[in-house]
């Protein structure tokens, strides 16, 4: 009987041993499994955090940009009043000729609104700015054509449209001439252009 007890005992030590070796068998995975899910929470509360600081910043960004935007169109629509003042107004291109206080005031017009478009402007739009500076200061030249100031400067206005978003526009230097000169299509033909 001692023995059958002995057996069952011994039974009942091999089973709770066996439960014992189940138990810390699955102990680490559990210990993980919580691990996991104590991570994964402060993970996505710091997700959270991140994600809330980011849509913060991308919308005082929008704000800035927004802002940006409408002080670059303001001098981009200035630099370009100038210049076709300058070129299309005659009045006032003799004027400059001949009153130093005027041709004063316009020569640091473009300096500013030069500097503006260095700042605010695309490298292309800047590099076709100073070629069209560059050749109107040989407009006193004989060799000089008018005409290709005109070309230029479409050139500058198209570029400054791309400039402003539309990345895509259609416009060309025509549609930017036809704006400005009443008989450019007969200008054109008259001239070869």
């Amino acid at each position: 009987m001692f023995s059958a007890i002995q057996f069952i005992l011994e039974l009942v030590i091999i089973f709770v041993l066996y439960l014992l070796y189940q138990y810390l068998r699955k102990l680490p995975d559990q210990i993980h499994q919580k691990n996991l899910k104590v991570f994964e929470l402060d993970l996505n509360k710091q997700l959270e955090s991140f994600k809330t600081e980011l849509i913060k910043e991308i919308e005082l960004l929008k704000i800035s940009q927004s802002q940006l935007y409408i002080h670059k169109a303001e001098q981009f629509v200035n630099l370009s009043e100038v210049i076709i003042k300058k070129m299309l107004d005659k009045a006032y291109s003799e004027k400059l000729q001949k009153d130093p206080e005027t041709q004063k005031e316009f020569n640091q017009k473009m300096l500013d609104l030069g500097i503006k478009l260095f700042f605010f402007a695309s490298d292309e739009t800047v590099k076709k700015y100073v070629e069209f500076r560059g050749y109107g200061q040989k407009a006193k030249d004989p060799n000089f054509d008018a005409s290709k100031s005109l070309i230029l400067l479409a050139e500058i206005m198209v570029l400054i449209r791309r400039d402003l978003g539309y990345k895509d526009t259609a416009c060309n230097i025509d549609d930017f001439l036809n704006t400005i000169i009443t008989d450019w299509e007969d200008y054109k033909k008259k001239h070869g252009l």
